[in-house]
């Protein structure tokens, strides 16, 4: 059996359902360096049936995966007509390396003014 682990960020995730036969698609990215210059590997990830299912509440964009399962190499023609190639990964162990991001909350503002202070009464220096 052959492989592959993918460790990276989620930049995107679909759901979808044809029939009874449901998918989580991901996208990941994972970066590596060469000498000075940095590049990014973008992987297909599917997550196939009930797994899927459970798993698309708990997966954002931005949050780091460690993904484990069998790869495929496909081949597909693009809309201008030139042929292109992915990686897409079927997706047999998940495990989470950073938490879900929470969306940001608005600043919570006071209702009331706070209350005026006065101020201190110094101490005039006698010699």
């Amino acid at each position: 059996m052959l492989e592959t682990i993918v460790v990276g960020n989620i930049g995107s995730v679909r759901f979808a359902r044809a029939g009874e036969t449901s998918v989580l698609n991901l996208s990941v990215a994972s970066s590596r360096k060469i000498n000075d210059r940095e590049f990014t590997d973008w992987i297909s990830a599917k997550l196939w049936g009930a797994r899927g299912e459970k798993l698309r509440e708990h997966v954002s964009v931005g949050m780091k995966i460690l993904l484990k399962g069998r790869p495929e190499a496909k081949g597909f023609q693009k809309g201008d007509g030139t042929v292109a190639g992915e990686l897409v990964l079927h997706v047999n162990e998940l495990e989470f390396l950073s938490a879900k991001a929470k969306p940001p909350q608005p600043e919570q503002l006071p209702l009331e003014p706070p209350p005026a202070t006065k101020p201190k009464k110094r101490k005039a220096d006698t010699p």
